[in-house]
């Protein structure tokens, strides 16, 4: 995830540079008419722009950075989110203040409103999916929670053991992959295609190898967590 993150930053940083050099592509006054281009300050809008897109990228960076060394990884998502949400509702209403152009309060508010519904969506889901799985044992069934999740029996249980190192992921085929979270249906070297309940780094490793040839990697953020569940499916 601090990885993912620290592209992000640089990322948007980039893109605030780029919005400064270049103020004629920034969505809205690229569409304006001419005569209504006159009564917009550009230059301070783009500067604007490029200090906030800064102040994200370098948050961004920062927040992941502390979450990383906290070793609070499954909140690592919320460096992601959580600077450009914030950000984005405090920059556009700042550069609205070089428009102008005369517009009622609901058309200025009207950007805000949009960007922020899209974010908290995208963000709301996006935490869910990243959320660690849970596993339930009912019965004879095994289910393993979440989005990508599925629900085993024991009888079907080929093989099950505790592993200290996983082989590395070579290919993500359907699933989610943000960062050091891994969940759905991946390829890896010498296990092939396995599906993944995974958050990095936090061995052991819960392997579970069906009847069918199928197999399962999965951990939890609490190691004592995963032993758990490997004492009881054994």
């Amino acid at each position: 995830m601090l990885t993912v993150s620290l592209f992000m930053g640089l990322f948007i940083i980039g893109l605030g540079f780029f919005i400064k050099k270049y103020p004629d592509t920034l969505a809205g006054y690229n569409t304006m008419p001419a005569v209504k281009k006159k009564y917009v300050d550009i230059q301070k809008v783009a500067s604007v722009y490029k200090n906030g897109m800064i102040a994200i990228g370098v948050t961004t960076i920062a927040l992941s950075a502390i979450l990383n060394y906290l070793k609070f990884y499954e909140y690592a998502v919320i460096a992601l989110i959580f600077p450009l949400f914030i950000g984005i509702l405090i920059l556009i209403p700042i550069a609205q203040k070089y428009d102008h152009n005369k517009q009622s309060k609901l058309k200025k508010m009207l950007p805000v409103i949009i960007v922020g519904s899209i974010t908290i969506i995208v963000a709301l889901a996006i935490y869910g999916d990243s959320r660690p799985t849970k596993v339930i044992l009912k019965g004879n069934d095994i289910e393993f929670t979440g989005k990508y999740g599925l629900t085993i029996s024991k009888d079907n249980i080929k093989k099950v053991e505790l592993l200290n190192n996983i082989p590395r992921v070579k290919k993500r085929t359907k699933g989610l992959g943000l960062g050091n979270i891994l969940k759905g249906h991946f390829t890896l070297e010498n296990f092939g295609s396995c599906r993944l309940f995974l958050h990095l780094p936090n061995p052991p490793f819960l392997y579970i190898e069906l009847n069918n040839g199928n197999k399962i990697l999965f951990n939890s953020t609490d190691s004592q967590y995963t032993k758990m569940i490997y004492e009881e499916i054994k």
